[in-house]
């Protein structure tokens, strides 16, 4: 039978119309087999950003969006493609994912073996900022966002989509947060995104591990995101 792994609960939640932020990206997990630090920064700004785990506040979500997500959507007819990051040995296969019942962001089900692009956000080459997700382990075995933590400023990232269609980004910003305050809706409808500029955000798990289970299962308690610009 297979190892039941526990799930932090996590995702985005519409009531009467207004974004209620109940957390992000989920994660099952076990114990990491590094302990990479991730620095935030932002190239943009030349300077290091302050690490929201020891300044987090309460946010004011963006805007909601005209139409917002919810689980009657369904996933785009066409092509999806796969996702490299040269630099941390990244080459993977993307899957769609969308939102469970209760407007639950869901996980990558094939996790060891593919990388989850949101559907139900824009897709890549359309101008807006394009979501994906990753494990960094399940069930003892690595995940394809292992090594995330380790992207650097100006490292690249390609989508390709199976029709051929391919796409180049630049990492510029990666920050880690606490589950607690991570500011799913700025993540997702960043504010501070040019119009005339596309983006990806890549989310992941991170930081400190809690061993919940005596076979060492557990969960994060943070949360990576990598965002990356539009060159090519």
């Amino acid at each position: 039978m297979r190892r039941k792994v526990l799930r932090s609960l996590a995702g985005l939640a519409f009531i009467a119309g207004a974004l209620l932020i109940v957390a992000g990206f989920s994660c099952s997990s076990n114990p990491p087999k590094s302990t990479a630090s991730l620095t935030p920064f932002d190239v943009r700004t030349a300077t290091p950003q302050a690490s929201p785990e020891a300044t987090a506040v309460a946010e004011t979500p963006a805007a909601t969006p005209t139409v917002a997500p919810t689980v009657t959507s369904t996933p785009y007819d066409g092509s999806v493609g796969r996702m490299t990051i040269p630099s941390i040995g990244v080459d993977y296969p993307l899957e769609q994912i969308g939102l469970l019942p209760g407007n639950v962001l869901d996980t990558p089900h094939d996790a060891q073996g593919k990388i989850g692009w949101y559907y139900i956000y824009p897709k890549p080459g359309f101008g807006g900022n394009a979501v994906f997700s990753g494990h960094v382990n399940y069930d003892f075995k690595q995940g394809p966002f292992a090594n995330l933590a380790k992207v650097q400023a100006g490292d690249e990232i390609i989508i390709q989509m199976d029709n051929g269609t391919q796409y180049t980004y630049r990492v510029f910003r990666k920050q880690r947060y606490d589950v607690s305050t991570m500011p799913m809706a700025e993540i997702i409808w960043p504010s501070d995104r040019p119009a005339d500029k596309e983006w990806i955000t890549l989310i992941t798990c991170g930081g400190n591990f809690v061993a919940t289970q005596s076979n060492g299962l557990g969960e994060y308690t943070q949360r990576d995101v990598v965002v990356a610009e539009r060159v090519s």
